[in-house]
């Protein structure tokens, strides 16, 4: 049994790698590239620098979507959850870019999946006005699965990466500015599924594998032979897009990974019990998309209307961000933090505090007001030099750039490749 898990394992790295040079993955990587410069022209109309250059951004991604899709593909072969392949299934990553050119979001094997399961519903051979429509036979608890499978994965990397690298930009809500936080993350995903095939015998060289394995069985009714399962290299692309605005960005993009593995969860297992359950998979196909979009409109709608976070202060200077390496960095402060006093003297705004720096104080402290809402005081010694900037960007009362929630939210691929803002 042992040298079978191996043998599985190995066939199935084995496909992973042919993911990863199939020319979809590439396509994915160009993508990619694209998205991540348009987010970092937007850093620099807010920061006016970038603070991670895009091939660093690129990397991680690619090194961390390859290392799931690793991770989760051994997971999902031992444990067994087969689909059945059809040719058409080959639409589930164009269809999922061409409605990802309306709106970003819908890069989604969901609303791809759930699309063509419809679709598989309606042509099934059948003759309509002399023509005779294809038969579309697309194994929809494997799509189900499919999409569950992704979206767990994409959980996992929310919330590992979700808050990483979020872009400041700035807002106006009831006349006063704020600061909210931008996540775009995006991972090219290579992994292995497991399809079965009816053959006519069992072909040499197969593995056998114990008798409760697969998970899912009775996919396929009265096969006419013997049911064999490969393994299928596939190409994927997970993104997420949000905006926290009334929290951090650590706590909304954890919220939304708990609620993206509550989803996958129920995917899951209404793919288990959906074969020879017409009614299921009806409803798995109609609840794939609508529950996903609820989700997303529904985050969206709680930031929209809820107060900010990070509100311009009345008095003090907010952190919007800390420049690299810069002196802030060291002192330990953090973004949103609002400097109340520096060596005693009460902030009144951002050129009061520049005014008071301008002293090239040698012994500094520094009173803070964290979004805890807990105070707290940071000393620092610069002899003989002495200190005249802390190494912050601030929430100023008049931003060079201000965005609208409402773009924010309804960006396509066909806007971020034509420039428009």
């Amino acid at each position: 049994m042992m040298h079978s898990f191996f043998q599985v394992v190995y066939t199935t790295l084995q496909a992973v790698a042919t993911a990863i040079f199939h020319p979809w993955f590439l396509i994915v990587i160009y993508l990619m590239y694209k998205m991540y410069k348009k987010n970092g022209d937007m850093e620099v109309e807010t920061l006016l620098f970038m603070r991670q250059k895009i091939s660093n951004k690129m990397v991680q991604s690619i090194l961390s979507g390859i290392l799931i899709g690793i991770g989760a593909s051994i997971l999902l072969v031992v444990i067994g959850f087969p689909i059945h392949l059809s040719e058409y299934m080959v639409f589930l990553l164009p269809v999922a870019i061409l409605l990802a050119m309306i709106n970003f979001r819908y890069l989604c094997f969901s609303y791809a999946g759930g699309i063509l399961g419809i679709l598989s519903f309606i042509f099934q051979g059948q003759m309509f006005l002399g023509y005779k429509l294809p038969d579309m036979n697309m194994d929809i608890p494997g799509i189900i699965a499919l999409v569950g499978i992704l979206h767990f994965m994409e959980s996992l990397l929310i919330l590992l990466e979700g808050a990483d690298d979020s872009i400041p930009i700035i807002i106006k809500k009831e006349g006063k500015f704020a600061s909210a936080y931008m996540m775009q993350k995006y991972w090219p995903l290579p992994f292995a599924l497991l399809v079965m095939e009816v053959m006519t015998a069992v072909p040499q060289g197969s593995i056998e594998m114990p008798d409760w394995w697969p998970l899912m069985k009775n996919i396929i009714d009265n096969p006419g032979g013997v049911l064999v399962y490969s393994i299928y290299p596939i190409t994927a692309v997970l993104g997420y897009g949000d905006i926290a605005v009334s929290t951090t960005p650590e706590q909304k993009s954890r919220r939304t990974a708990l609620s993206l593995m509550a989803y996958s969860l129920f995917l899951l297992v209404t793919a288990i019990f959906a074969p020879n359950r017409i009614w299921l998979q009806g409803l798995g196909v109609i609840l794939m998309p609508l529950l996903h979009e609820i989700l997303i409109v529904q985050g969206q709608k709680r930031e929209r209307y809820s107060k900010p976070l990070y509100v311009y202060p009345d008095k003090g200077v907010r952190v919007l961000d800390l420049k690299p390496e810069g002196l802030g960095e060291k002192l330990g402060l953090r973004r949103g933090d609002v400097i109340l006093k520096i060596n005693g003297t009460e902030i009144e705004n951002y050129l009061h505090m520049k005014a008071i720096l301008n002293n090239y104080f040698t012994f500094l402290w520094v009173d803070i007001l964290g979004i805890d809402g807990k105070h707290r005081c940071i000393e620092h010694q610069a002899y003989p030099s002495g200190v005249n900037d802390l190494g912050i960007i601030p929430l100023i009362e008049e931003p060079l750039a201000v965005y609208r929630l409402e773009n924010m939210e309804s960006v396509g691929l066909f806007r971020m490749f034509s420039g428009k803002k």
